[in-house]
């Protein structure tokens, strides 16, 4: 079984819809815990509810954030395989194959898909670590080419390993999770993603992009614009930089190029 969780932060429509496209395609065994930050009043938890047996509401007493709330959901996730994803990435495929691949390559501890935005452009859900210099490179490189994503010189059309994924859709092992703990929820928002998955190349598993499923993200990438997300941006990435060096230190990924077999 798949355990999936999602984080809800006053964005029920939102979540309706990728619950929807979840339970459109997926044929595999499955639970959902949506994990909700927004601190509703009692009448409103009643009216949400539970009104599917799939499908579960978490009502966190206070907004600590996307890894804490991702932690709660984790902790009461069942599944062998553990996937979390945000409400704006939208299923069109089963996640069978994906799951497989996971199972059938016990090296692996995480494992993610091409995704793609709305038009089609593949985002850069793929990344090399991010030293203090890297960070201030790729800024720049936005700003110049005034661009949302900045694609990595890398083939994406290859199922290979890679120094992290962006937490927007990260599928792990149990053995993954509970060698790690789950995401590091001193990091309110932004970097926990990129924590997690050096911590679980420090366990001695690999992290793996697999093209050949694809998820259709939005992505609101709100640090760009808005001063507030921009500092709790920076904040994230001190603590991450603080653990593992700002220059070097992180773990070295094995290079790895699987086949399509």
């Amino acid at each position: 079984m798949v355990s999936i969780i999602i984080v809800e932060y006053h964005s029920r429509e939102e979540v309706r819809s990728c619950v929807e496209a979840l339970q459109r395609h997926l044929r595999v065994s499955y639970e959902v815990f949506i994990s909700s930050n927004s601190c509703y009043d009692a009448q409103t938890r009643k009216e949400i509810g539970n009104t599917d047996e799939h499908i579960h509401w978490i009502f966190n007493q206070r907004n600590g954030g996307f890894a804490y709330a991702m932690n709660e959901g984790l902790r009461r996730a069942k599944g062998d395989t553990l996937l979390i994803m945000n409400s704006d990435c939208l299923l069109n495929d089963d996640l069978g194959e994906m799951i497989d691949f996971l199972h059938h390559h016990p090296e692996i501890g995480a494992i993610a898909p091409q995704m793609r935005d709305e038009k089609g452009n593949i985002q850069d859900t793929a990344r090399p670590y991010v030293s203090l210099s890297r960070f201030l490179v790729r800024q720049m490189k936005r700003v110049i080419g005034r661009s949302e994503s900045v694609l990595e010189n890398m083939d994406y059309s290859r199922i290979q390993t890679v120094d992290w994924l962006i937490g927007a859709f990260i599928m792990v092992s149990r053995e993954a999770y509970e060698r790690t703990g789950g995401l590091d929820d001193n990091m309110f928002m932004y970097a926990e993603d990129l924590d997690w998955c050096t911590r679980i190349r420090q366990q001695g598993l690999e992290v793996v992009y697999y093209p050949r499923m694809k998820v259709v993200y939005k992505g609101t990438r709100r640090a760009r614009w808005h001063w507030k997300y921009a500092r709790i941006f920076i904040r994230s990435h001190v603590i991450y930089w603080l653990k593992f060096g700002f220059f070097s230190g992180y773990p070295r990924k094995k290079v790895i190029f699987y086949s399509e077999d």
